[in-house]
């Protein structure tokens, strides 16, 4: 086989996954659909009208659940002894291959479930004119907070994609609870280098005068933290889960 990246490999991997997987994905889609649908009636009945912060808080519900399911789906295969042997002699390298599972469960999935939401979303505004006598109104899609949970989802995405490689059992749980554990460590660890950098001057962090610079170094260095989040987390994590099918390939 060769090693040459080529895009007709990864779109027939992305084909092939998206395939054995339809019945399954075809099944919590409607479930999915169904739940929101509900809930954006309720949403309706209030002042007759879908915000923006509704539709956010009703598609953030659904959205980062369901594609980390979906991630752990997606690389199941790789783990179940009696189909791994077939998977891994697939002509397609390992790098197609991490390319297509990142396409497939980070761009793909947010297109068709943004794509869904809205459908459902105005479905149930053409419900709300029928049942309530709602004014019909195009939902309000595309805003600064649903670019931020798309940002977000994009960003820690490729550490459950390396937990669900990493992990044979409790794959999710597993993968939470080191997520956790990380997170409440770079909070001590922020805590801990805020303190030395601040002790000359004798400064608590139960002090009024503490939370207020804290306040003010978190937003100095806020720019700082997106960079690195973006920049550094994600390809790292991409890379770690890269590695991780290398070595169940070999």
């Amino acid at each position: 086989m060769t090693h040459q990246f080529n895009y007709k490999r990864i779109y027939h991997f992305i084909r092939r996954d998206l395939t054995i997987r339809q019945s399954g994905m075809r099944t919590a889609l409607i479930v999915v659909s169904a739940i929101a649908f509900v809930f954006f009636l309720i949403n309706l009945r209030e002042d007759y009208h879908i915000t923006v912060g509704e539709f956010v808080n009703v598609f953030g519900l659904f959205y980062i659940p369901l594609g980390v399911l979906f991630t752990f789906s997606i690389c199941k295969e790789s783990h179940d002894p009696k189909a791994n042997h077939l998977y891994f002699v697939l002509p397609v390298s390992v790098y197609e291959r991490m390319a297509a599972i990142w396409f497939t469960t980070t761009i793909l999935y947010t297109i068709v479930f943004s794509v869904l939401s809205f459908i459902v979303g105005q479905l149930a505004i053409v419900a709300g004119g029928i049942v309530f006598g709602t004014d019909f109104h195009v939902l309000p899609m595309l805003s600064g907070e649903y670019l931020g949970f798309a940002m977000f989802y994009c960003i820690v995405q490729p550490v459950f994609l390396v937990g669900a490689l990493a992990f044979k059992k409790n794959r999710i749980g597993k993968t939470l609870l080191v997520f956790v554990l990380v997170f409440f460590g770079v909070i001590i660890y922020n805590m801990i280098l805020f303190t030395m950098l601040n002790y000359r001057y004798d400064v608590h962090l139960g002090d009024a005068f503490a939370s207020e610079a804290f306040g003010l170094a978190q937003n100095d260095f806020s720019v700082i933290g997106i960079l690195f989040f973006v920049g550094i987390l994600g390809p790292l994590m991409l890379f770690v889960g890269y590695c991780k099918m290398l070595e169940k390939e070999v």
